[in-house]
């Protein structure tokens, strides 16, 4: 063989080689498939149950829009909201199934400068996420559990000061017919 033909070859496996090396293994397609519920538009419903300092709970309304991004390696998520215990909320993450630690990640990052990271699995058809909040001064424990319900997916917020967990918010996010752009 010449040596121009071996580098054509040589360059030929390195082609082939990359691009196996490329396509996630079938474990981490069926991880990312178990995700596949979150993905879409979303008006939201929330509701935060009555507490010290909120009487009478409080509620909002908003946006959820959910899509795959980066080659559908993470679902990319927006959020929006107005409630009337924290105002306008808008939030921004990226979740994805880390094939290196076998676990789902969940980094957000919203308006009032808040960046929780979560990591977990699903325990049947629900996602549990678990992360430490650093509140100064009496940091705590989080738990986020989705599910689909019904025509819905519901989303609820745990939060453990030290008493076991407790509902602090339930969000229902409904479909918008029509595609995500």
């Amino acid at each position: 063989m010449s040596r121009s033909q071996l580098l054509v070859l040589a360059a030929i496996v390195f082609i082939v080689s990359q691009a196996m090396a490329q396509k996630p293994p079938p474990a981490v397609d069926s991880a990312r498939a178990k995700l596949q519920f979150l993905a879409g538009r979303f008006t939201t419903e929330v509701s935060m149950p009555p507490g010290p300092g909120m009487p009478k709970g409080a509620t909002g309304k908003g946006t959820s829009l959910i899509v795959w991004a980066l080659d559908s390696a993470f679902l990319m998520i927006d959020e929006q909201s107005i409630n009337s215990l924290l105002g306008n909320y808008k939030g921004h993450g990226m979740l994805y199934f880390d094939p290196n630690v076998q676990q789902y990640m969940l980094t957000m990052y919203n308006n009032f400068g808040d960046h929780p990271s979560y990591k977990g699995d699903f325990f049947g058809d629900t996602l549990v996420l678990l992360t430490k909040v650093p509140m100064p001064g009496h940091p705590f424990d989080q738990k986020l559990l989705w599910y689909k319900d019904g025509g819905t997916v519901k989303l609820k917020v745990m939060n453990d000061i030290g008493k076991g967990f407790a509902l602090a918010l339930e969000q229902t996010a409904t479909p918008v017919t029509g595609k995500a752009k």
